[in-house]
């Protein structure tokens, strides 16, 4: 189960961090409502366990806001003592539960497990595929009965598998769910080498090939152990010998285009996943180089700027990108005849262009350099479809 704990306080997080790793929990960390916000955009997780009162975006706004997207992540939201007001605000506001400061480690784990089987829907938290049973609250995996010795990272191996048995998981997505943030992600020697010790421990206690390998797409379960498709002549529902064997590779087909169904669904999860995350690191990237990039689209006549050239014009990146007279009003006067005829002239020439400029912000006046440069994006049939550029915020070079 991948957690992540929220908390400005570091003797909390350090705390909490080692009870949950104790008990096999994935933990990531946020210690601001901001960065738990980006987060939560970019990876999956399991549940959130975050304090109410945190810089820049409180607990309860939180919540709300992961509510309005439609996030189901399960939040347990913790309370400084004899606050109820703000544990209905919470609740009310799409919390999952409310823990009081301090927290205790018996109560928290037990919070996560309630709150975990109310997740999965399930009447019973055992996890099973063929002989092999998961109890997350006992943290043991067991082998027809017999206890299955694991070390933790098999165990959460172990755990990703069983609780989605019919799902291909590649390298790249179990070192997204199963190694936190601050890990180094697992090369693929590592992830064989895991694999490797789980079949040999399998193979030890009787099961043979439970995970299989599929090259170039990733490991999943072996279907041969899913009791489901041995239900059929055994349902005490149905006479004997009432559902013949057309009936029973209809049933076994429609079992089997639910779990492609199943798997391509997680799949796009993942890349969406995926995508977001990239999405976050250039966004980041951007803002520490002061790199802004922009895009104009010569058929539809819209204009893209990213969120960093907003900010080096001192403008609101939720607002719509600035008109050509607008753009033309943040250049320096002094700059605007060169503006035209370095950057504007050559790309109506389609011809690539490049000139060192002054702008003014436009929410507080201060003038700033930049260092301008683009050029035309043309089809394979040599028609101009767009321009792009960047702009490259060099003041403190320059002064």
């Amino acid at each position: 189960m991948r957690i992540l704990l929220v908390s400005p306080d570091p003797t909390l997080r350090s705390v909490l961090h080692q009870v949950l790793s104790r008990h096999s929990f994935i933990v990531d960390i946020a210690t601001d409502g901001e960065e738990a916000w980006e987060l939560l955009q970019v990876f999956m997780y399991d549940g959130v366990l975050l304090e109410a009162i945190l810089p820049d975006l409180d607990g309860v706004t939180l919540c709300c806001r992961l509510r309005d997207v439609g996030n189901p992540v399960l939040i347990l939201l913790m309370l400084e003592p004899a606050d109820a007001d703000t544990c209905v605000q919470g609740l009310d506001s799409g919390a999952d539960a409310c823990l009081v400061k301090p927290i205790q480690p018996p109560e928290l784990l037990a919070h996560l497990r309630a709150l975990a089987r109310r997740g999965l829907r399930r009447a019973s938290p055992l996890l099973n595929w063929g002989p092999l049973s998961l109890n997350p609250v006992a943290q043991q995996i067991t082998c027809y009965g017999q206890i299955l010795k694991v070390n933790r990272k098999e165990y959460q191996i172990l755990e990703l598998f069983l609780s989605y048995p019919r799902q291909m998981f590649s390298r790249s997505e179990m070192g997204d769910r199963l190694w936190t943030l601050d890990d180094e992600l697992p090369s693929d020697a590592t992830l064989k080498s895991h694999i490797r010790s789980i079949r040999r421990k399998l193979e030890q206690a009787g099961v043979q090939n439970f995970i299989q390998t599929h090259y170039g797409l990733g490991y999943c379960l072996d279907p041969v152990y899913n009791k489901e498709n041995q239900l059929l002549n055994r349902d005490p529902y149905l006479p004997e010998g009432m559902v013949d064997s057309i009936t029973a590779n209809i049933w076994q087909e429609l079992m089997a285009a639910n779990a492609r169904l199943h798997q391509e669904i997680e799949q796009r999860k993942h890349i969406e996943a995926q995508l977001r995350r990239s999405e976050m690191m250039l966004r980041n990237a951007q803002r520490v180089a002061q790199v802004g990039c922009w895009e104009f689209d010569v058929k539809t006549r819209e204009t893209y700027w990213t969120e960093e050239l907003f900010r080096i014009h001192g403008l609101d990146p939720n607002q719509s990108t600035p008109s050509p007279e607008e753009i033309l009003a943040l250049i320096h006067p002094d700059d605007r005849q060169l503006h035209q005829e370095a950057i504007h002239s050559p790309a109506l020439r389609r011809e690539v262009f490049e000139a060192n400029l002054r702008i003014i912000r436009a929410n507080d006046g201060e003038i700033r350099y930049i260092n301008a440069r683009g050029g035309p994006v043309l089809n394979c049939s040599g028609d101009l479809i767009k321009l792009t550029g960047t702009t490259f915020d060099v003041t403190q070079w320059l002064r």
